[in-house]
């Protein structure tokens, strides 16, 4: 029961929980780094009459075959469920 209590206090829920602890930060820079190095974007103007989709990060914690801690991931997503037919 302790190791499960580990794991929920390590994963933050929020943006705001996760740049409080380096190791989330250092996560996250280390995925929009990845993103900018393989042309994953193309920054477009938005037309005015369409809505944007939008995004937010995926915290996750890797656990080596041990249970210890391997790797903090943060991944930048797209919310597919909020894109519209035609929008």
């Amino acid at each position: 029961m302790a190791l499960m209590i580990e794991l929920v206090e390590t994963k933050p829920s929020s943006f705001e929980e996760a740049v409080e602890k380096i190791v989330w930060v250092d996560s996250m820079v280390e995925e929009y780094e990845s993103i900018v190095n393989n042309s994953v974007w193309e920054v477009v103007p938005r037309p005015a009459n369409k809505l944007g989709v939008c995004l937010r990060w995926i915290f996750k914690v890797n656990h080596e075959s041990y249970g210890s801690t391997g790797k903090y991931k943060a991944m930048f997503v797209a919310k597919g469920f909020s894109q519209i037919e035609g929008n």
